[in-house]
């Protein structure tokens, strides 16, 4: 193991299930990275590095506070030299952080108090900020919110139909997986997608879709909280206000009862009764398994239909995220579906991983772009450092 000493950048993205980290030089070289995924819900968190190293890392009881602080000692820092900044994937920035911030006591308390709009999500980012701040302390901390790049939403559609007092109040759709969507936008040049109309797909363990028109979010299918929207590993997506009040009656008025449920147990994981990760229902040979992937494929067509109708038509489709990138039958079924549209899939392309998935002379073109929350997040540290 050698110390690498121009590594002075650490991306800290902690999800629902995982946390993701990468090294950067302030050039925005990446020279370390990985994944600790399958944290919670009695898994057992596995490690895998940039180097190669794959292996269990914790026990199965263990959360993301229990893995951080030794992640961070013994699998980070060892590696990176002097660290000049760390920065941190914060799922709900609210009305209040529209844009990355240096995080201080009263900036971690606004954090904090968005907790309620992101129980599955917030208080991993708050454990990373704090195990962050234990292991380098005197070393600036940036707060990189997924909510930001929606903050430009029209009021029409920020807003819910409901009276405006509530919105006021800031029960507005807020939209996330932002910092994913800013690195799909800044790719679009490269893909000859300047100044079109872009349909991005954020499909991983939780799944959104965000209409773009020249790179800026115009739609978005998640809204108050992370449970809006697609079908997702353990969330359900989109749900009739009136099954959410049949259910809390059938729970004898436990909310609590039932934010388990829409947080961990629906969604691919729920409808299959198997797994909330798709490549285990992909292999399976169980009908629960592909009912779920039906499922999963029939919401996210819909979804891309509803994008198309919201920013007055589609160009391209960009798939992006652990599924986005990995699952070809997803991107298959979903591009066939789309036939109508005018979508031509390269089925050897898809099936070979090619960034395009289209034949090259086809109106409508579908590409994947690998997701780097990481970088962006390290982009913000220079610029607020600067």
């Amino acid at each position: 193991m050698t110390e690498s000493p121009h590594a002075s950048l650490l991306a800290l993205n902690c999800g629902s299930s995982s946390i993701k980290f990468a090294l950067f030089t302030p050039e925005f070289e990446r020279v370390f990275s990985g994944l600790v995924e399958a944290i919670g819900h009695g898994q057992t968190p596995r490690l895998k590095t940039s180097t190669g190293e794959s292996r269990q890392f914790g026990e199965a009881d263990q959360g993301h506070a229990d893995v951080l602080p030794c992640l961070i000692s013994d699998i980070i820092l060892p590696r990176a030299g002097a660290i000049s900044g760390v920065g941190h994937r914060i799922v709900h920035g609210g009305e209040r952080f529209r844009a990355p911030v240096r995080i201080d006591p009263e900036v971690r308390s606004g954090i904090a108090a968005l907790t309620p709009l992101a129980p599955g999500h917030q208080p991993h980012n708050l454990a990373g900020i704090d195990a962050a701040m234990q292991a380098l302390p005197g070393v600036p901390q940036i707060a990189c919110f997924d909510t930001a790049f929606h903050a430009g939403l029209p009021a029409v559609r920020r807003e819910m139909a409901l009276p405006r007092r509530y919105a006021r109040d800031g029960l507005l759709r807020y939209g996330f997986h932002g910092l994913s969507y800013e690195h799909v936008a800044a790719s679009l040049a490269g893909l000859e997608l300047s100044g079109k109309r872009v349909i991005a797909c954020h499909l991983g363990n939780g799944c959104s879709i965000c209409g773009m028109l020249d790179g800026t979010s115009l739609w978005t299918s998640m809204g108050f909280t992370p449970l809006d929207g697609l079908m997702m590993g353990q969330r359900p997506g989109r749900l009739d206000p009136g099954a959410v009040l049949w259910l809390v009656e059938q729970h004898s008025g436990d909310t609590g009862a039932v934010s388990k449920l829409f947080y961990h147990q629906s969604g691919l994981s729920g409808v299959s009764g198997i797994s909330g990760d798709m490549r285990t229902l992909l292999a399976s040979d169980q009908p629960d398994a592909a009912f779920a992937v039906e499922m999963f494929v029939d919401r996210l067509v819909q979804e891309i239909g509803a994008a198309a109708a919201g920013i007055g038509g589609v160009d391209a489709i960009v798939f992006s995220g652990g599924i986005g990138e990995n699952a070809a039958p997803i991107r298959s079924m979903t591009l066939q579906r789309l036939e109508w549209l005018g979508f031509d899939l390269d089925s050897a392309a898809n099936a070979a991983g090619k960034k395009r998935l289209t034949t090259p002379g086809n109106q409508r073109q579908a590409f994947v772009v690998e997701a780097d929350e990481e970088r962006i997040i390290a982009q913000a540290v220079i610029s607020l450092l600067a």
